[in-house]
């Protein structure tokens, strides 16, 4: 197993690196890997028991890195069609710090206290780090491929997302290249070709891609340029999708963790006809205890915000003015980029609870009440038109406050958002990921792109050799001369270890 102790310190936070290209990089964009995800206890084994990981997630973990180092040596070893060398982006999501569930021994790492043994690991850049060595371990082909990958003079950038947002620890970004750089004959080669984007990757009036998490109000950090607690240092700010997963899912077993923004009502009423009542009990308590954990984390966090509200504004103008003269933009549109963003679903009490559809429950119970008193009045006319009152004011209320609803699936809003930023920043070539859904359209003058996930390729049953490939992995191209950049939407074929056609060119 590799090493995990502690790296040299980095500087604390990411800001962006100097040096863009002189050339137009060849970027070959691959979204949400989520390396590390599957490794979490199956139901029915004890959590707290350190490093117990079930069959089938060593098997999805084994089935992962196989198909991305063989993608990533394919490319190593063929270049872009127009010549050059490839810029690797892993566009956010790429190391599942927040799914990853496995607990230290107190040999290598502290043991867990009361409240991490019973919800999983804290939130912090040395159980991170921590994490970082142990996905590396179970990843160490895909480390070694990277390695390979840098050696050969080819780039490698990580963009933050919401799941890897811990290498916004300079400890944490320090770990994943020293593992990288373990596999190489030429570390120093490894740690000058790995580069960390906090917030974007932009090349002039070519290509900008984010992850795309900001624009989630349920994935999304009070503040997504510096997402650490205001309250408590070496700690990550309080996120829904965070508390959600550790005081819930990780207490919940039997809960799926995957694609949750895409449920429905249905869905969740088909998960609860296959559980017995204590299971389902167990799951409402626990639904009561994340959300008291994580209003009372957002309420003490808003609230030190507000006492360091000067001091606090100051930081993020320094930092805004980073990024500005980073990629040479006015800071105007860096601003205008800024507020795109949307506000994260604990900015309040209120919107709270109307994320979480309390709303439909108080109006539920006020059509129960105006239906008992319009059968219960003495006069059946004003009775029939006290019911039909509340009826048609519930239903309007419905409708607006499902019309200012956040949103849990901000799939259909990337588009919108594309052309805002292709507007904002001249980028023909707009790139999100987040939502693992994969498109390119054209948009106007710009074109939006997302290559979708990786993460559902280990649970893909792999189809037979001389069958049409439906593997589930794709990852985008953008190559073309400096004026005239060319975006492409390919598949990786698992089971060959070889990309098929084009399936979308723009």
């Amino acid at each position: 197993m590799p090493s995990t102790r502690r790296p040299p310190r980095a500087p604390r936070g990411p800001v962006p690196t100097p040096g863009a290209p002189d050339e137009p990089s060849n970027l070959l964009i691959v979204s949400d890997l989520h390396l590390g995800g599957p490794l979490r206890p199956a139901p029915g084994l004890d959590p707290a028991a350190p490093l117990r990981v079930g069959f089938g997630a060593l098997r999805q973990v084994v089935r992962l890195d196989h198909a991305l180092a063989r993608f990533v040596d394919h490319h190593r070893t063929h270049g872009p069609r127009g010549g050059g060398r490839w810029t690797l982006l892993f566009n956010g999501d790429s190391i599942d710090f927040l799914h990853m569930d496995l607990r230290p021994d107190g040999r290598d790492a502290p043991a867990p206290d009361a409240d991490e043994a019973l919800h999983g690991l804290a939130f912090e850049a040395h159980r991170a780090v921590w994490k970082m060595g142990i996905i590396a371990a179970y990843h160490r082909r895909t480390f070694a491929a990277l390695a390979r990958f840098v050696e050969a003079g080819h780039r490698l950038v990580l963009v933050v997302g919401n799941h890897d947002v811990d290498l916004w620890f300079g400890d944490v970004r320090a770990a994943f290249v020293e593992q990288v750089a373990l596999h190489a004959d030429e570390p120093e080669a490894v740690r000058a070709g790995v580069r960390f984007e906090p917030w974007f990757f932009y090349e002039p009036g070519r290509a900008y891609i984010e992850h795309g998490h900001r624009f989630d109000p349920y994935a999304t950090f009070p503040d997504p340029l510096a997402p650490l607690a205001a309250d408590r240092d070496g700690h990550l700010a309080p996120n829904f999708g965070h508390f959600g997963l550790r005081y819930f899912c990780n207490r919940v077993r039997s809960f799926p963790v995957h694609d949750l923004d895409t449920w429905t009502l249905g869905d969740l009423w088909r998960w609860m006809k296959r559980h017995s009542p204590l299971v389902l009990a167990r799951a409402a308590w626990q639904t009561v205890a994340f959300l008291w954990h994580y209003a009372r984390a957002t309420t003490r966090d808003r609230l030190s915000r507000r006492r360091r509200e000067a001091a606090t504004r100051a930081r993020r103008r320094a930092r805004l003015r980073k990024f500005a003269a980073r990629y040479g933009m006015p800071l105007a549109r860096i601003l205008a980029l800024d507020g795109l963003r949307r506000p994260h679903i604990g900015q309040s009490l209120p919107r709270l609870a109307h994320g979480m559809m309390f709303d439909r429950i108080m109006l539920v119970l006020i059509v129960v009440a105006g239906l008992v008193a319009g059968f219960a009045a003495d006069d059946a006319e004003t009775g029939t038109w006290l019911a039909m009152g509340v009826l048609g004011g519930s239903a309007l209320a419905w409708w607006r406050l499902d019309r200012t609803r956040p949103s849990a699936d901000i799939h259909p809003q990337l588009g919108r958002i594309a052309r805002r930023i292709g507007r904002l920043t001249g980028a023909p070539i707009v790139v999100f990921g987040h939502t693992h859904r994969p498109v390119l359209r054209r948009l106007g003058r710009t074109r939006w792109l997302n290559p979708g996930a990786w993460e559902h390729v280990p649970r893909h049953t792999p189809h037979r050799a001389d069958a049409p490939c439906d593997c589930p992995a794709r990852y985008g191209v953008i190559d073309g001369p400096a004026d005239l950049p060319r975006a492409h939407l390919q598949r990786w074929c698992v089971r060959r270890g070889e990309p098929l056609e084009v399936e979308i060119q723009a």
